[in-house]
């Protein structure tokens, strides 16, 4: 990613539309710089890194996560420029650090406040890893290449 990675902020209030949603759940939990590493090929998308909690069971606003348990998994969203560029870089993350990934457009909604609503999924499809050259950008559809 060029410059300054993009952060989950949105400042775009009260629009509707469409965005790639890609889910990569890594096959071992990876450090933070290895895992923005893993992700630069899906430049200028919304990164955002999940880290275990540090108490899943007792939520305690003032634990934080621990650095060295590593990224699990990673959620990236924003527009869909280029449909080859995202095949290309999906089949190189399955080809080394993703256990799998989940990748469609997905619609939303904004609110005023800033809250961001994301539509369910109208349709699920489920590949074999090898086959990213068949995932469709279809709005609403899910790919699931494990």
């Amino acid at each position: 990613m060029t410059g300054t990675p993009p952060t989950s902020t949105r400042t775009d209030k009260g629009v509707r539309g469409f965005e790639l949603d890609i889910h990569v759940a890594f096959s071992q939990p990876l450090p933070e710089a290895q895992a923005r590493a893993a992700l630069l090929a899906l430049d200028g998308l919304t990164v955002d890194l999940y880290r275990p909690h540090p108490s899943p069971l007792h939520a305690d606003p003032a634990a934080t996560p621990d650095p060295a348990a590593g990224v699990p998994s990673a959620r990236l969203t924003g527009p869909l420029r280029d449909p080859e560029a995202v095949r290309a870089a999906l089949a190189a993350l399955l080809g080394g650090p993703a256990r799998y990934v989940e990748v469609g457009v997905r619609g939303f909604l904004r609110s005023a406040g800033g809250q961001t609503e994301w539509m369910p999924w109208r349709r699920n499809q489920v590949l074999p890893r090898a086959q990213v050259a068949a995932v469709t950008f279809e709005e609403g559809v899910r790919f699931v290449l494990e």
